[in-house]
């Protein structure tokens, strides 16, 4: 398992820290400029649009995650349970105008009844979110310790401890450099996102079950974040399925979101109020 300390250290030329930026100097979004106004004459108040930076970070920890297994779920699939020991995958997604870039290697060692697998993906929204003046991206995977059953007849359980940092940078300041490959467990990120000038590490430890290339469950329980945030998530019983999320610091909720199994929803704010699209599981605008 890679510890948040050892994470940090690996990350090299990114500045750990929760936030960047910020502030009345921002040009956020109305319903924000009001709140940072107001917090900032409360000593030790973080600003709505701080909190929503945070909250969009850790969406995207989560949904860089989930996408990716998704993505290699479908394949597996497709492949009638066929189990490749490597694959590669580079994607460019456009969802409503935005684009989504991203690059992720899956390496599988086949069991008799579990298989065990290593993952690492980089990618990030190329569109930022220009109400924050803020581009989100990630650098993370399952570099250890992630497990695959099926029972042959459709049903997959997917299961690990997630990890890496997500990171911010200027609006079309990111770009996707390979790293190593073909190794399980990973002593480096097959793929690094650079560009960025901050990031937050994490470790998500998440249960994902799919029914053919449906995902039918998804939960996360105490996943933290180094700047303080924790993250659970839980999946609805009803049908349609959906995945209910909660961001908080302390006794503090910072932000909640709904997708459906597909990723495709909404991130509130809790203290402003303000909501932002969530396509393909990553935020990508208002």
């Amino acid at each position: 398992m890679i510890r948040l300390a050892a994470l940090s250290a690996a990350l090299g030329g990114l500045l750990l820290a929760g936030c960047a930026g910020g502030g009345l100097g921002l040009p956020a979004d109305g319903v924000q400029t009001v709140s940072d106004a107001a917090d900032s004459l409360v000593p030790h108040r973080t600003s709505g649009s701080e909190n929503a930076k945070t909250a969009i970070g850790a969406t995207d920890a989560l949904g860089s995650f989930v996408r990716e297994i998704s993505a290699d779920q479908r394949a597996l699939t497709s492949r009638q349970g066929a189990r490749p020991v490597t694959s590669v995958r580079r994607s460019t997604v456009e969802r409503g105008g935005k684009r989504i870039l991203s690059s992720s290697e899956l390496t599988m060692q086949p069991g008799a009844a579990i298989a065990t697998y290593c993952q690492s993906s980089a990618g990030y929204a190329v569109n930022g979110i220009p109400s924050l003046d803020e581009s989100f991206g990630w650098q993370s995977g399952a570099y250890s310790g992630g497990t695959r059953s099926a029972d042959g007849r459709g049903l997959a359980v997917w299961s690990a401890r997630a990890s890496g940092a997500v990171v911010q940078g200027a609006i079309g300041g990111f770009r996707i450099t390979r790293g190593s490959s073909g190794s399980c467990p990973m002593n480096t990120p097959a793929f690094l996102l650079k560009g960025g000038v901050s990031a937050n590490a994490f470790e998500i430890p998440i249960g994902m079950a799919f029914h053919g290339g449906e995902l039918f469950n998804l939960s996360v329980s105490n996943a933290k974040f180094a700047n303080g945030d924790t993250l659970v998530v839980t999946t609805s019983n009803r049908q349609p399925v959906e995945i209910r999320g909660a961001i908080t610091r302390g006794r503090t909720q910072v932000a909640t979101f709904r997708t459906n199994g597909a990723g495709y929803g909404t991130l509130t704010i809790t203290s402003t109020g303000a909501q932002y699209v969530i396509a393909d599981w990553i935020v990508v605008g208002t």
